[in-house]
């Protein structure tokens, strides 16, 4: 992604490159002017988009103003929490002759961190995968559903509230979507081999959990042909396997609940635990 620097400030094509990026699965900052007060560059409504590269679409006044207002953003976006910011133009912090003439107002800016929805990736249409993506749709997120059997893979089974996609792939899971730092992969296939193939595809990506459905000796024997096949044993300390809490769940629903339960608590562990500060007023201070 490339976004370019635009200085085209229409609400319209902001809202819309918004959603472009969220459908391409990438997180951005919408950057809105929420009071104002004296001389500032935009009033209130102001908006501008900060993309991850720390490219920008719109604007929010420019000059070192905006560039510490892009800075702020890409700190709210590597710790995923929006925030609100006060910049003062005055001469504080920095030299007037440098920047040109003082503006004197004061703009408090709302920094929104945007990310794609969480996204669950489950492994297997059988009753598990079923009862899965049933009991999902409950929650936020946005599911596919890959099986290799052209029977468990109808979409037409699937006209569920957040369901993407539903995927008739082959038995080695080639074409299966890759997994992002936004993604939760359940696996619950037909059976050993499917899931280990499966699980082959999942492991060196970023996602946010990865949960293999079965007995320990199933795990043990999944896991020694992939140590076998020199994977190191940090990669698989990732996998939840057994997958689940557990509730004593024996049902297809009850393991669907056992299992989107310790998704939950994975998904709520990595939630930021503290809020962004405000910056000291002088280290925002700007002239323009």
């Amino acid at each position: 992604m490339s976004a370019p620097v635009s200085r085209n400030n229409s609400t319209n094509n902001l809202w819309q490159s918004i959603a472009v990026e969220i459908t391409a699965r990438r997180s951005l900052v919408a950057v809105t002017v929420v009071r104002d007060s004296g001389s500032v560059p935009r009033r209130t409504g102001a908006k501008m988009l900060v993309y991850a590269n720390g490219c920008t679409l719109g604007t929010v006044g420019g000059g070192l103003f905006e560039s510490l207002v892009v800075r702020d953003s890409l700190e709210a976006l590597a710790q995923r929490q929006s925030v609100t910011r006060v910049y003062s133009f005055n001469p504080k912090g920095s030299t007037a002759q440098a920047f040109g003439a003082i503006c004197g107002g004061r703009a408090e800016m709302f920094l929104e961190v945007i990310m794609p929805p969480d996204r669950l990736l489950i492994v297997g249409g059988g009753h598990c995968g079923r009862a899965l993506a049933h009991a999902a749709t409950l929650l936020d997120f946005s599911i596919i559903l890959a099986d290799d059997r052209a029977e468990y893979a109808q979409p037409s089974d699937y006209q569920l509230p957040n369901v993407e996609s539903v995927l008739h792939l082959p038995a080695d899971f080639s074409g299966l979507p890759a997994p992002d730092a936004q993604t939760y992969v359940i696996l619950v296939s037909k059976g050993f081999m499917t899931d280990e193939a499966a699980l082959r595809r999942v492991l060196d990506t970023p996602a946010a959990y990865i949960g293999m459905i079965g007995s320990k000796r199933k795990r043990e024997v999944v896991f020694n042909n992939l140590r076998a096949d020199g994977v190191a044993e940090e990669k698989l300390a990732r996998v939840h396997a057994p997958i689940g809490l557990e509730i004593g769940a024996e049902t297809p629903e009850e393991i669907a609940i056992s299992i989107l339960a310790e998704v939950i608590q994975v998904r709520a562990q990595r939630r930021p635990k503290t809020s962004l500060t405000q910056k000291p007023q002088a280290d925002d201070d700007v002239a323009i």
